[in-house]
């Protein structure tokens, strides 16, 4: 039987995984890394990232996540940060030469990467995990660790050992709407942001209501490296009306990146999805293809500076908002989201709205929120002794992973987790045993932000870029009228 053992395994390389592995790594143990497909970096290798500062212009996601940012900067392969008043910043990337800088910063620290490898089962023994069962290219292998940290997204692992979790809204277990990414080139900027500039054609829709953040805002685009849309509502329904145009979306939502002529759109959606169900996700997939051609269709009839846009990528895997969530010692919920929560155990932080995609109807549901921590108790599972997770299958509430989800939020929960790990590894496993304060102590030395040091409210950077109010207007944040039929519901 093949066989091998090591102190920490994580399971999926996504934004979490790989600052996980890479904390762990740097922090002295044995490390093997497992992905599924044939790159580093998951859903954050496919499009922006939004989310490293909060409400008043604080960097609340520094560390791993920060050095990977600055990294891309140096290198020319990403523009620095954009601010912004609804998601805090918006970081453009080159998300090719961010899959290169994976593999080389996990080389570096010795953790293996083993590619193209499923995990299949979990070894549940007594009140651990103690390994997995993987199939690879040579077959099926045992994994045995000391720590399993489970960054698959779905929460696969924690499932496969009866670990207890939940799934979607409370009233119905539907979860929020994925989105299959894609880019257009060919865009004219100067036409776009002439046309975003217009208040009248409302590109944002969080500045409905707001004409002075809108004018405040919009005054920046020329400088902006990265902005991003949610809005050109009345231009889609003369699309509709007019035009024919069939699509599941009810604004255009994307970013303008830092390159001149692209744009990365965010607007395929598909409603009853469950992500744990094979056929589910195919048919999702047929469905989220087949709605690419009449967006791009939209955009080059309808949107300015999108009238010689072409195809030019789509990403490779679809992007789910939400799966299982790990029920750990403590759930986040919206509340300490909104409220701006700081626990005992904080381990890393968040700013970011709760962006929900609503499982049935159109738009989203948003709420703004303060800075916030997250505890270590809602990273680690209630059921077994040596067992963390990060990333969307951490222990919190639908509403509250609306926020926890963003990429560079995984990215700081990851970093906790792997030093985490490390230290429980050196010890025997048990990460309750872990003393919080050196963990905390650690998490600060190595550059991770907890809550310690964010400071004041950036008061500069609030007069040129505006501030929501924490408490939107009503009718912000769109309709919520059910959506039941069409093209994009999922019938399986």
């Amino acid at each position: 039987m093949n066989r091998i053992a090591t102190d920490v395994l994580v399971i999926g390389a996504g934004s979490a995984g790989v600052t996980a592995a890479l904390s762990a790594a740097r922090n002295g143990v044995s490390v093997v890394l497992l992905e599924r497909s044939g790159f580093l970096g998951g859903i954050s290798a496919t499009l922006p990232w939004l989310g490293f500062h909060d409400r008043d212009y604080r960097q609340v996601v520094k560390g791993i996540a920060r050095e990977f940012a600055e990294d891309l900067i140096v290198s020319g392969a990403a523009a620095p940060y954009s601010l912004d008043p609804k998601c805090g910043s918006a970081f453009s990337l080159n998300t090719h030469a961010y899959k290169i800088l994976l593999m080389r910063k996990l080389e570096e620290a010795g953790v293996t990467c083993m590619m193209q490898a499923l995990f299949v089962d979990s070894i549940r023994e007594g009140d651990r995990v103690a390994g997995v069962w993987v199939e690879t290219k040579s077959g099926r292998l045992r994994i045995d660790a000391q720590v399993i940290i489970d960054t698959s997204g779905d929460g696969d692992v924690a499932a496969h050992a009866g670990l207890e979790w939940q799934k979607g809204r409370t009233k119905d277990g539907l979860v929020q709407a994925p989105t299959l990414v894609f880019t257009l080139g060919g865009v004219d900027r100067a036409e776009l942001i002439r046309a975003c500039k217009d208040p009248a054609l409302q590109y944002r829709e969080w500045f409905k209501g707001h004409p002075e953040i809108h004018k405040q805002f919009t005054r920046n685009l020329d400088d902006l490296a990265a902005f991003v849309f949610g809005g050109f509502a009345e231009l889609i329904e003369h699309a509709r009306s007019e035009g024919g145009v069939d699509i599941p979306q009810s604004r255009i939502v994307g970013v303008k990146t830092h390159v001149e002529d692209e744009f990365t759109v965010v607007m395929t959606r598909v409603l009853g999805l469950d992500p744990t169900d094979v056929h589910s996700m195919s048919e999702s997939f047929s469905r989220l293809y087949a709605q690419i051609p009449p967006i791009v269709q939209l955009f080059q009839g309808w949107i300015p500076g999108f009238k010689n846009a072409i195809l030019r990528e789509i990403a490779p895997i679809m992007g789910v908002r939400e799966s299982r969530r790990i029920m750990g010692d403590y759930v986040v919920t919206a509340d300490d989201v909104i409220s701006g929560a700081r626990f005992d155990d904080a381990v890393s932080m968040g700013g970011y709205h709760i962006d929900i995609h609503r499982p049935s109807g159109s738009w989203v549901e948003s709420y703004n929120v303060q800075a916030y921590t997250i505890p270590y108790r809602s990273l680690m599972s209630r059921d077994a002794e040596n067992f963390l997770m990060a990333g969307k299958c951490i222990s919190a509430t639908h509403e509250a992973i609306g926020s926890t989800r963003v990429i560079p939020i995984c990215m700081g929960q990851g970093q906790a987790v792997g030093l985490a790990a490390a230290m429980a590894a050196k010890k025997g496993g048990a990460v309750r045993d872990v003393s919080i304060p050196d963990l905390q102590a650690k998490l600060i030395e190595q550059g991770a932000e907890i809550g310690e040091s964010i400071g004041e409210p950036d008061y500069e950077a609030i007069e040129k870029y505006g501030q929501l109010p924490l408490t939107e207007e009503e009718g912000t944040t769109g309709e919520a009228d059910p959506v039941t039929q069409g093209a994009w519901v999922n019938k399986s």
